[in-house]
């Protein structure tokens, strides 16, 4: 089953590690992942985004298609303004509410999550640079994605000194959106 999904942010937040872990996680397992990162020439601060096609299938064209992408999980309102668009009408946006801020149009056309992403990170965690692996485990939960696998792929991927710290962010982004699934219910 084909799943595309996209992280936007601003350059230095992390969306392309999250996106390269999504697509590791998903070879690892023997099926088929590929990410596309894009980002201004601004590099920190500017828009940034990431769009990984997720299947069971072999993936023969690696961009995801705007209008047809499933999830967005976006940490600042000029990339999620920039690249709303593309989630396919009653998609899922999750959104940090402190940065992000859809119009009552968009409430009603897409499935909208307001998650504290950076709060997680930079005050249950303790370490807003792990917002990144945050944000993964939102994506994971939120897209029934396998745990196990995502989760050993970001430890895998992450530097050796900061796997305990990203394992804690792993575990509170998931039970967030557990509890922001259960609240939409």
């Amino acid at each position: 089953m084909r799943k595309q999904l996209r992280f936007t942010g601003v350059g230095g937040q992390g969306v392309l590690l999250a996106g390269e872990i999504l697509a590791r996680a998903y070879v690892k397992a023997g099926k088929y992942g590929v990410q596309v990162g894009t980002y201004t020439s601004q590099v920190r601060g500017g828009p940034t985004k990431v769009d990984i096609i997720l299947d069971d299938e072999p993936i023969l064209y690696p961009y995801a298609v705007d209008g047809e992408i499933d999830f967005m999980l976006s940490v600042a309102d000029k990339s999620y303004q920039l690249f709303k668009d593309g989630v396919k009408d009653g998609g899922i946006i999750v959104y940090e509410p402190n940065l992000v801020y859809p119009t009552e149009e968009d409430k009603k056309r897409w499935n909208m999550y307001p998650i504290e992403v950076i709060t997680i990170a930079k005050e249950k965690v303790g370490n807003v640079i792990t917002q990144s692996v945050v944000a993964l485990a939102i994506a994971t939960r939120m897209n029934n994605l396998d745990h196990d696998l995502v989760f050993q792929a970001m430890i895998e991927t992450v530097p050796s000194k900061a796997v305990e710290v990203n394992k804690k962010a792993f575990e509170l982004g998931y039970q967030a959106a557990e509890e922001a699934l259960k609240t939409k219910a």
